[in-house]
Protein backbone atom coordinates (compact mmCIF):
# COMPACT_ATOMS: atom_id res chain seq x y z
CA UNK A 1 0.00 0.00 0.00
CA UNK A 2 1.34 3.42 -1.00
CA UNK A 3 1.29 6.41 1.31
CA UNK A 4 1.52 10.16 0.60
CA UNK A 5 1.79 9.96 -3.17
CA UNK A 6 2.82 13.28 -4.67
CA UNK A 7 3.55 13.62 -8.37
CA UNK A 8 5.08 17.09 -8.49
CA UNK A 9 7.84 17.05 -7.58
CA UNK A 10 8.22 13.29 -7.49
CA UNK A 11 9.27 12.04 -4.10
CA UNK A 12 11.56 9.00 -3.84
CA UNK A 13 9.67 5.75 -3.24
CA UNK A 14 10.88 3.38 -0.54
CA UNK A 15 9.56 -0.17 -0.55
CA UNK A 16 9.63 -1.74 2.92
CA UNK A 17 9.38 -5.52 3.34
CA UNK A 18 9.01 -6.87 6.88
CA UNK A 19 6.65 -9.39 8.43
CA UNK A 20 6.55 -7.48 11.72
CA UNK A 21 3.62 -5.04 11.72
CA UNK A 22 5.19 -2.88 14.41
CA UNK A 23 8.41 -2.47 12.42
CA UNK A 24 6.43 -1.71 9.26
CA UNK A 25 4.45 0.98 11.10
CA UNK A 26 7.53 2.58 12.68
CA UNK A 27 9.54 2.64 9.45
CA UNK A 28 6.58 3.83 7.42
CA UNK A 29 5.95 6.75 9.76
CA UNK A 30 9.66 7.62 9.90
CA UNK A 31 10.13 7.86 6.14
CA UNK A 32 6.77 9.49 5.50
CA UNK A 33 7.69 12.28 7.93
CA UNK A 34 10.95 12.73 6.04
CA UNK A 35 9.03 13.34 2.82
CA UNK A 36 9.36 9.96 1.13
CA UNK A 37 6.62 7.89 -0.48
CA UNK A 38 6.32 4.52 1.22
CA UNK A 39 5.06 1.15 0.02
CA UNK A 40 4.72 -1.73 2.47
CA UNK A 41 4.64 -5.51 1.99
CA UNK A 42 4.92 -8.39 4.44
CA UNK A 43 6.56 -11.20 2.45
CA UNK A 44 9.15 -11.77 -0.25
CA UNK A 45 6.78 -12.75 -3.06
CA UNK A 46 4.90 -9.48 -2.61
CA UNK A 47 8.12 -7.54 -3.17
CA UNK A 48 8.58 -9.17 -6.57
CA UNK A 49 4.93 -8.68 -7.53
CA UNK A 50 4.65 -5.04 -6.45
CA UNK A 51 8.02 -3.73 -7.55
CA UNK A 52 7.37 -3.54 -11.35
CA UNK A 53 4.29 -1.38 -10.84
CA UNK A 54 5.72 1.18 -8.40
CA UNK A 55 9.40 1.34 -9.51
CA UNK A 56 10.82 2.08 -6.05
CA UNK A 57 14.02 4.05 -5.63
CA UNK A 58 15.17 1.91 -2.71
CA UNK A 59 14.14 -1.36 -1.03
CA UNK A 60 14.40 -2.09 2.70
CA UNK A 61 14.40 -5.85 3.25
CA UNK A 62 14.15 -7.95 6.36
CA UNK A 63 16.02 -11.23 6.03
CA UNK A 64 13.41 -13.42 7.73
CA UNK A 65 10.41 -13.08 5.44
CA UNK A 66 7.63 -15.64 4.90
CA UNK A 67 7.91 -17.96 1.88
CA UNK A 68 11.12 -16.42 0.54
CA UNK A 69 14.08 -15.06 2.49
CA UNK A 70 15.29 -11.51 2.02
CA UNK A 71 18.51 -12.92 0.60
CA UNK A 72 16.59 -14.79 -2.13
CA UNK A 73 14.47 -11.74 -2.90
CA UNK A 74 17.58 -9.63 -3.28
CA UNK A 75 19.21 -12.16 -5.60
CA UNK A 76 16.14 -12.17 -7.84
CA UNK A 77 16.06 -8.37 -7.95
CA UNK A 78 19.73 -8.19 -8.88
CA UNK A 79 19.37 -10.78 -11.63
CA UNK A 80 16.56 -8.82 -13.28
CA UNK A 81 17.92 -5.97 -15.46
CA UNK A 82 14.81 -3.91 -14.71
CA UNK A 83 15.55 -3.85 -10.97
CA UNK A 84 19.27 -4.59 -10.75
CA UNK A 85 20.24 -0.97 -10.08
CA UNK A 86 17.72 -0.42 -7.27
CA UNK A 87 19.63 -0.23 -3.97
CA UNK A 88 18.67 -2.89 -1.43
CA UNK A 89 19.30 -2.33 2.28
CA UNK A 90 18.87 -5.22 4.66
CA UNK A 91 17.29 -4.13 7.94
CA UNK A 92 17.32 -7.18 10.20
CA UNK A 93 17.98 -8.44 13.71
CA UNK A 94 20.46 -10.99 12.36
CA UNK A 95 23.88 -9.79 13.44
CA UNK A 96 25.99 -12.86 12.76
CA UNK A 97 28.99 -12.16 10.53
CA UNK A 98 28.03 -14.90 8.06
CA UNK A 99 24.58 -13.33 7.63
CA UNK A 100 26.08 -9.92 6.99
CA UNK A 101 28.41 -11.41 4.39
CA UNK A 102 25.49 -13.33 2.86
CA UNK A 103 23.56 -10.07 2.50
CA UNK A 104 26.34 -8.42 0.55
CA UNK A 105 26.92 -11.58 -1.49
CA UNK A 106 23.23 -11.53 -2.48
CA UNK A 107 23.72 -8.06 -3.93
CA UNK A 108 22.67 -5.83 -1.05
CA UNK A 109 24.15 -2.35 -0.87
CA UNK A 110 24.03 -2.12 2.92
CA UNK A 111 23.22 -4.12 6.04
CA UNK A 112 21.67 -2.50 9.10
CA UNK A 113 21.22 -4.48 12.31
CA UNK A 114 18.07 -3.88 14.36
CA UNK A 115 17.66 -2.13 16.64
CA UNK A 116 19.35 0.84 14.99
CA UNK A 117 18.92 4.53 15.65
CA UNK A 118 16.60 6.48 13.38
CA UNK A 119 19.43 8.87 12.59
CA UNK A 120 21.68 6.04 11.40
CA UNK A 121 19.00 4.45 9.22
CA UNK A 122 17.99 7.78 7.68
CA UNK A 123 21.62 8.62 6.96
CA UNK A 124 22.18 5.31 5.19
CA UNK A 125 18.97 5.65 3.17
CA UNK A 126 19.81 9.21 2.13
CA UNK A 127 23.31 8.16 1.10
CA UNK A 128 22.11 5.30 -1.11
CA UNK A 129 19.36 7.38 -2.67
CA UNK A 130 21.87 10.11 -3.46
CA UNK A 131 24.24 7.55 -4.98
CA UNK A 132 21.48 6.11 -7.15
CA UNK A 133 20.41 9.55 -8.34
CA UNK A 134 24.01 10.37 -9.24
CA UNK A 135 24.32 7.08 -11.15
CA UNK A 136 21.09 7.77 -13.02
CA UNK A 137 22.28 11.24 -14.01
CA UNK A 138 25.59 9.78 -15.16
CA UNK A 139 23.84 7.13 -17.28
CA UNK A 140 21.58 9.75 -18.84
CA UNK A 141 24.61 11.92 -19.63
CA UNK A 142 26.47 8.99 -21.14
CA UNK A 143 23.49 8.09 -23.32
CA UNK A 144 23.15 11.70 -24.40
CA UNK A 145 26.86 11.96 -25.26
CA UNK A 146 26.70 8.68 -27.20
CA UNK A 147 23.78 10.07 -29.19
CA UNK A 148 25.54 13.38 -29.77
CA UNK A 149 28.66 11.59 -30.97
CA UNK A 150 26.58 10.09 -33.77
CA UNK A 151 24.76 13.29 -34.73
CA UNK A 152 25.71 16.25 -36.87
CA UNK A 153 25.50 19.37 -34.71
CA UNK A 154 24.19 21.61 -37.47
CA UNK A 155 21.44 19.53 -39.07
CA UNK A 156 20.55 17.01 -36.37
CA UNK A 157 20.98 14.27 -38.97
CA UNK A 158 23.23 11.32 -38.21
CA UNK A 159 26.88 11.65 -39.15
CA UNK A 160 28.99 9.40 -41.35
CA UNK A 161 30.27 7.49 -38.30
CA UNK A 162 26.73 6.28 -37.64
CA UNK A 163 26.20 5.49 -41.33
CA UNK A 164 29.28 3.29 -41.59
CA UNK A 165 28.67 1.67 -38.21
CA UNK A 166 25.08 0.64 -38.89
CA UNK A 167 24.28 0.41 -42.59
CA UNK A 168 26.39 -2.64 -43.40
CA UNK A 169 24.82 -4.39 -40.42
CA UNK A 170 21.36 -3.62 -41.81
CA UNK A 171 22.34 -5.11 -45.16
CA UNK A 172 23.81 -8.24 -43.55
CA UNK A 173 20.81 -8.77 -41.27
CA UNK A 174 18.16 -8.43 -43.96
CA UNK A 175 19.65 -10.01 -47.06
CA UNK A 176 16.29 -10.37 -48.82
CA UNK A 177 14.74 -7.06 -47.80
CA UNK A 178 15.29 -4.11 -50.14
CA UNK A 179 17.01 -0.96 -48.93
CA UNK A 180 17.39 2.21 -50.95
CA UNK A 181 19.76 5.09 -50.40
CA UNK A 182 19.47 8.58 -51.82
CA UNK A 183 22.60 10.60 -52.43
CA UNK A 184 21.50 14.24 -52.44
CA UNK A 185 23.23 17.57 -52.79
CA UNK A 186 22.14 21.19 -53.07
CA UNK A 187 22.32 22.72 -56.53
CA UNK A 188 24.55 25.80 -56.77
CA UNK A 189 25.06 25.94 -53.01
CA UNK A 190 28.26 27.92 -53.54
CA UNK A 191 26.12 30.76 -54.88
CA UNK A 192 24.12 30.81 -51.61
CA UNK A 193 27.31 31.01 -49.54
CA UNK A 194 28.94 33.61 -51.78
CA UNK A 195 25.81 35.77 -51.83
CA UNK A 196 24.53 35.47 -48.26
CA UNK A 197 27.60 34.44 -46.30
CA UNK A 198 28.82 31.28 -44.58
CA UNK A 199 26.59 31.71 -41.53
CA UNK A 200 23.44 31.92 -43.65
CA UNK A 201 24.75 29.02 -45.67
CA UNK A 202 24.86 26.98 -42.47
CA UNK A 203 21.35 28.14 -41.54
CA UNK A 204 20.16 27.01 -44.96
CA UNK A 205 21.59 23.53 -44.38
CA UNK A 206 19.81 23.30 -41.01
CA UNK A 207 16.50 24.44 -42.54
CA UNK A 208 16.92 22.01 -45.42
CA UNK A 209 17.29 19.15 -42.92
CA UNK A 210 13.99 20.20 -41.33
CA UNK A 211 12.27 20.12 -44.72
CA UNK A 212 13.64 16.65 -45.47
CA UNK A 213 12.57 15.37 -42.04
CA UNK A 214 9.03 16.63 -42.63
CA UNK A 215 8.56 14.28 -45.60
CA UNK A 216 10.80 11.41 -44.55
CA UNK A 217 8.90 8.15 -43.90
CA UNK A 218 8.94 6.68 -40.40
CA UNK A 219 11.93 4.45 -39.75
CA UNK A 220 14.08 6.20 -42.36
CA UNK A 221 16.85 8.65 -41.55
CA UNK A 222 19.14 11.29 -42.99
CA UNK A 223 22.93 11.54 -42.81
CA UNK A 224 25.02 14.67 -43.21
CA UNK A 225 27.66 13.30 -45.52
CA UNK A 226 29.77 16.42 -45.82
CA UNK A 227 29.24 20.03 -46.84
CA UNK A 228 26.03 20.23 -48.82
CA UNK A 229 25.83 16.47 -49.45
CA UNK A 230 23.39 14.17 -47.70
CA UNK A 231 22.53 10.48 -47.68
CA UNK A 232 19.00 9.31 -46.99
CA UNK A 233 18.59 5.69 -45.86
CA UNK A 234 15.27 4.02 -46.69
CA UNK A 235 15.17 0.57 -45.07
CA UNK A 236 12.55 -1.68 -46.65
CA UNK A 237 12.09 0.54 -49.72
CA UNK A 238 12.61 -0.95 -53.19
CA UNK A 239 13.78 0.97 -56.25
CA UNK A 240 10.42 2.45 -57.21
CA UNK A 241 9.59 3.42 -53.63
CA UNK A 242 13.03 4.99 -53.20
CA UNK A 243 12.51 7.05 -56.35
CA UNK A 244 9.14 8.22 -55.04
CA UNK A 245 10.62 9.37 -51.73
CA UNK A 246 13.45 11.15 -53.52
CA UNK A 247 10.96 12.98 -55.74
CA UNK A 248 8.89 13.91 -52.69
CA UNK A 249 11.99 15.42 -51.06
CA UNK A 250 12.95 17.27 -54.24
CA UNK A 251 9.50 18.85 -54.56
CA UNK A 252 9.34 19.79 -50.87
CA UNK A 253 12.67 21.60 -51.10
CA UNK A 254 11.72 23.32 -54.35
CA UNK A 255 8.52 24.68 -52.81
CA UNK A 256 10.17 25.89 -49.60
CA UNK A 257 11.47 29.33 -48.78
CA UNK A 258 14.65 29.55 -46.73
CA UNK A 259 16.15 32.11 -44.32
CA UNK A 260 12.83 33.83 -43.63
CA UNK A 261 13.91 34.33 -40.01
CA UNK A 262 16.74 36.47 -41.37
CA UNK A 263 14.29 38.61 -43.38
CA UNK A 264 15.37 36.83 -46.54
CA UNK A 265 13.50 34.54 -48.87
CA UNK A 266 15.74 32.36 -50.94
CA UNK A 267 14.88 29.29 -52.94
CA UNK A 268 17.12 26.31 -53.55
CA UNK A 269 16.83 23.00 -55.34
CA UNK A 270 18.41 19.60 -54.81
CA UNK A 271 19.47 16.76 -57.05
CA UNK A 272 19.16 13.12 -55.98
CA UNK A 273 20.69 9.83 -57.04
CA UNK A 274 19.02 6.59 -55.93
CA UNK A 275 20.48 3.10 -55.63
CA UNK A 276 18.88 -0.01 -54.16
CA UNK A 277 20.12 -3.10 -52.35
CA UNK A 278 20.37 -5.87 -53.43
CA UNK A 279 19.76 -5.20 -57.13
CA UNK A 280 22.31 -2.39 -57.56
CA UNK A 281 24.94 -3.41 -55.01
CA UNK A 282 25.64 -5.95 -52.29
CA UNK A 283 27.84 -3.96 -49.93
CA UNK A 284 27.67 -0.62 -48.18
CA UNK A 285 30.56 0.84 -50.15
CA UNK A 286 29.19 -0.28 -53.51
CA UNK A 287 25.68 0.92 -52.66
CA UNK A 288 26.87 4.41 -51.77
CA UNK A 289 29.07 4.47 -54.86
CA UNK A 290 26.08 3.49 -57.03
CA UNK A 291 23.92 6.25 -55.55
CA UNK A 292 26.77 8.74 -55.96
CA UNK A 293 27.15 7.70 -59.60
CA UNK A 294 23.41 8.18 -60.14
CA UNK A 295 23.69 11.67 -58.66
CA UNK A 296 26.67 12.43 -60.92
CA UNK A 297 24.61 11.48 -63.97
CA UNK A 298 21.77 13.75 -62.84
CA UNK A 299 24.11 16.70 -62.36
CA UNK A 300 25.76 16.04 -65.71
CA UNK A 301 22.47 16.43 -67.55
CA UNK A 302 20.93 19.18 -65.42
CA UNK A 303 19.82 19.93 -61.90
CA UNK A 304 16.75 19.79 -59.66
CA UNK A 305 16.07 16.20 -60.70
CA UNK A 306 16.04 12.60 -59.48
CA UNK A 307 17.88 9.74 -61.16
CA UNK A 308 18.68 6.11 -60.44
CA UNK A 309 21.66 3.85 -60.90
CA UNK A 310 19.91 1.75 -63.55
Amino acid sequence: MMKNQEDTPRKPIILIADDNQVIIKLLGELFTREGYQVAEVHDGESVLKLLPSIHPDLVLLDVDLPEMSGFDVCRKLKHDPASADIPVLFVTSRNDKKDILAGFAAGGQDYVVKPSTRAELLARVRTHLALRQAQQRLKASEARYRELSLRDDLTGFYNTRYLYQTLQGQLDMHRTRPLSVIFMDIDEFKYVVDTYGHLNGSRTLAELADVVRSVLPEGCYGVSYGGDEFVIVLAGYDHNQGMQVAERIRRAVEKSSFLSTMDLSIHITVSCGVATFPEDAQTLTDLLAAADHALFEVKKHGKNAVGSFH
